[in-house]
């Protein structure tokens, strides 16, 4: 793989995006029109697959800005313009736990306040290319300064397909992703869709709540590339390379020892999609973690949760 990136001009962190009016305080706001937040000194970030491992004297950065100069493959990525993207993290599930050059790492991105207790991370997610994989929001997440250092934080999990948990998770009993009917744009392949909400200590993971998309109560946007809420649609066998991603927000609250997860297809109208309780962690920063996925992110927005309502 070949991708080059042109420098950026730096803004402010906090720009104007198209999101719902808020009625608490806002802790932190980004479009991604610039790299201000991924060169923020307190920012942690950590990744590494089969593909960066192949190559170590060239590494790629796990999260970055596209620009007009960036190619993927030889081909110029256009749609990823105005997002937050990652690089190809294929084949992550299942080596993490690996001591060996074959070790990789799921992509992570920690920012904001380590004291942060009751808060409300929220984002317009998308996936580039994959239909399987997985992609969270971060909450309560313990500061890190290397990948080895061990991990607690919660997730609400968007989880595609079956055969993607981290051999972490599948140490730990996580669930395989093998009940939700949901299928393809086209209606021809049945592609498994949950939300959860994960709770990792020191390493060891455990979850806490699941909804399959097929059953919820609420439309779960599906944001894989085969899903229905992926892009324009301008072919319906799926997407084509061309057309304009559009995606899905989520929105994941943390109050005492309430734990949410909300999910819209403009930004604006939110429906409670997954709730669980639990108390053990009770502070930390916030982010985004992927694996086996490429997705993109856009509008974020961190709000303290006090005030926030669907």
């Amino acid at each position: 793989m070949k991708r080059t990136v042109g420098a950026l001009g730096i803004l402010g962190l906090v720009c104007a995006v198209s999101l719902p009016a808020a009625s608490a305080a806002v802790l932190l706001q980004d479009d991604f029109s610039t790299d201000k937040l991924l060169k923020d000194k307190a920012t942690y970030m950590e990744g590494s697959n089969p593909q960066t491992l192949a190559d170590p004297a060239n590494p790629l950065a796990p999260f970055f800005i596209p620009t007009d100069q960036m190619v993927t493959d030889g081909v110029a990525q256009e749609r990823q313009k105005g997002w937050l993207s990652t690089v190809s993290a294929d084949t992550t599930a299942g080596s993490d736990l690996n001591e060996d050059d074959t070790r990789t790492v799921p992509e992570l991105l920690l920012f904001g306040d380590p004291t942060w207790t009751d808060v409300a991370i929220q984002a317009r997610i998308v996936s580039r290319d994959q239909t399987t994989g997985a992609v969270s929001l971060v909450l309560r997440a313990a500061p890190k300064t290397k990948d080895t250092d061990a991990n607690t934080r919660y997730e609400l999990r968007y989880q595609s397909d079956v055969g993607t948990l981290l051999s972490s998770e599948q140490r730990d009993n996580i669930p395989a992703n093998d009940t939700d009917t949901s299928v393809t744009q086209d209606g021809s392949t049945v592609v498994p869709i949950s939300l959860r909400i994960l709770k990792v200590v020191n390493g060891k993971w455990t979850q806490l709540a699941q909804q399959d998309a097929a059953t919820s109560k609420v439309h779960i946007p599906l944001i894989n590339n085969a899903g229905v809420d992926h892009d324009a649609h301008v072919s319906v066998d799926g997407d084509d390379g061309t057309e304009a991603l559009t995606g899905g927000y989520f929105r994941f609250v943390a109050k005492g020892d309430q734990l949410t997860g909300f999910v819209s297809l403009d930004g604006k109208t939110w429906s409670e999609a997954i709730k669980a309780t639990d108390s053990e962690i009770k502070a930390g920063r916030v982010g985004f973690m992927q694996y086996d996925y490429i997705p993109l992110f856009d509008d974020l927005l961190v709000q303290d949760a006090k005030d926030v309502v669907p």
